[in-house]
């Protein structure tokens, strides 16, 4: 889906809010929620990897429910489409429009500037009964979960169900639509059935287009007392069952990862002996993961990030975002001592949107040794893996870059993105607001 088509397809949700808050003014939301027993996997049997949990897949490895295959042309649209996002989630902070959105005179709301992004990670999960499963990305920089749907409120139902897309009718436990949000059961990982969840129905159309080759968004982000769909988010609307605690790890394209949540989550990731806050940031509002990054070691230079990105606007920790982006003076010392340590092999151009600079013809180069890199974070150091350190343009090696980019503006925050995350524990503990991060088993 190509960015203006994203922003189009927000417009169109936005102008649907209005009919649901006078459908369900006086409704009362239930977030109770029971444990079934389930051994329903959704993943291809060729997968590799954890079979427990909330599976997690690349979209673009062997685990993929699409078959997809990440080609030069796949991998320029990703850094195209986490381009957008990136531009979209600061737009968001600093309360500034994304351009090309439609309804100017709207109010300002949680969705106005998201963006789904490359949505690199998928989650099969169920709607409705009987359980429909769609493939949704995994969004940490998202609260609201979306799916996409045919609500068929002006036309009759079509006899052949589309299998992408969610049909509130279809479902006997779905609750009376008023607009794009529904309430239905949701069946999240192999164990768990959430009843009257809350969620956004998504409507494609010709002119909105679609989420790619995601059915729709899980939203794990946070959602600030201040929003007026704060309640709808699911740390929220799980709080009960879960505890406001989830971990995942995703996995890098050969391999499949997890996420958990609970009592699960603490057993399955767990504590490594360190962690760092979670912040919170009135300069940026509180909607997102704030981390304080201190540092970066690449090889054997450290690079100190100033302190004052602390305060404003920030370090975030998010899943839909692909690349690492860092502030201008912190990156331009990184790529050089890139440049410095990769000098013996042929230099490859940069990716064609730009935002990676540090590339190199790696073909026929056995035992390659990729310069380790260390993120420091306020007591927590982090060893990244070695597939986290490069971006591969392409599969024969010849386009092979640093896999992290300046931001465009000093103002933006600094985001840790998804690619630098693969192959890590990462578990979110809200309620004592702390993150830990330990070697991950996918």
């Amino acid at each position: 889906m190509t960015g203006s088509s994203a922003l189009m397809a927000i417009g169109h949700i936005l102008m649907c809010y209005t009919l649901f808050f006078s459908f369900h003014a006086n409704k009362a939301f239930g977030y109770g929620a029971t444990v079934v027993e389930s051994n329903k996997s959704h993943a291809p049997p060729s997968c590799s990897g954890t079979t427990t949990g909330l599976r997690v897949v690349h979209k673009y490895g062997p685990c993929s429910p699409s078959g997809l295959k990440k080609t030069s042309a796949v991998a320029s649209q990703i850094l195209v489409q986490d381009k957008l996002r990136v531009r979209a989630m600061n737009s968001r902070l600093h309360n500034r429009r994304t351009i090309g959105l439609e309804g100017e005179g709207t109010t300002d709301t949680y969705l106005q500037n998201d963006l789904p992004g490359a949505g690199n990670f998928l989650v099969s999960v169920g709607f409705g009964t009987p359980l429909q499963s769609f493939n949704l990305a995994l969004d940490t920089g998202s609260y609201v979960t979306w799916v996409q749907c045919e609500p068929c409120t002006e036309s009759p139902c079509p006899q052949q169900q589309n299998a992408s897309l969610y049909y509130p009718s279809f479902s006997s436990t779905y609750s009376g639509s008023g607009g794009v949000f529904v309430l239905d059961t949701v069946s999240i990982g192999q164990d768990y059935q959430i009843p009257e969840f809350i969620f956004l129905c998504a409507v494609p159309d010709k002119e909105t287009g679609d989420f790619g080759e995601a059915d729709g968004i899980l939203g794990l982000g946070l959602a600030s007392s201040r929003d007026e769909f704060a309640t709808y988010s699911l740390a929220t609307q799980t709080a009960n069952l879960f505890g406001r605690v989830f971990c995942h790890c995703l996995p890098s394209s050969s391999n499949s990862g997890y996420v958990y949540f609970g009592e699960k989550a603490r057993e399955q990731c767990p504590f490594s002996g360190t962690y760092t806050r979670l912040l919170r940031n009135p300069a940026s509002g509180a909607n997102y993961y704030f981390v304080n990054l201190i540092a970066i070691t690449l090889g054997q230079k450290k690079v100190e990030v100033p302190s004052g990105i602390l305060s404003s606007p920030g370090t975030i920790i998010d899943s839909g975002t692909v690349i690492t982006h860092l502030p201008s003076s912190v990156y331009s010392e990184l790529s050089q001592e890139f440049d410095r340590l990769m000098s013996e092999f042929p230099p490859a151009n940069p990716s064609d949107d730009g935002v990676l600079k540090a590339c190199y013809n790696l073909v026929d180069q056995d035992n390659l040794a990729i310069p380790e890199m260390v993120l420091h974070f306020e007591n927590l150091d982090v060893n990244l893996d070695q597939t986290a350190v490069t971006w591969k343009g392409n599969d024969d090696m010849s386009q092979v870059c640093f896999a992290f980019a300046a931001k465009e503006n000093e103002g933006d925050v600094t985001i840790i993105g998804n690619h630098q995350q693969q192959k890590l524990n990462m578990l979110f503990n809200i309620p004592d607001q702390r993150l830990e991060v330990g070697p991950g088993k996918c």
